[in-house]
């Protein structure tokens, strides 16, 4: 098992600010029907960790979060 990192965002939560979007706009945007959130990756690279964590702590509603997701290699095909 090898443990990758995803990107949560809490829409409910989400005021919309899009300071993610000006921090990470390769992996954040912005929904045009009402302005929240919308991740646009699936996983977290390593190239893309510190501008991800940066984006987390600049959330002014606190709507973004680093989690792990445990996979097995394995059974990916």
């Amino acid at each position: 098992m090898s443990t990758e990192l995803r990107i949560v965002a809490d829409r409910a939560r989400c005021v919309g600010a899009g300071q993610c979007v000006l921090t990470a706009p390769e992996l954040f945007d912005q929904s045009e029907d009402d302005g929240m959130v919308v991740v646009l990756a699936d996983g977290v690279g390593e190239d893309d960790l510190d501008k991800v964590r940066e984006a987390v702590h600049l959330c002014p509603s606190g709507a973004l979060a680093l989690k792990a997701r445990e996979t097995d290699p394995l059974s990916a095909t």
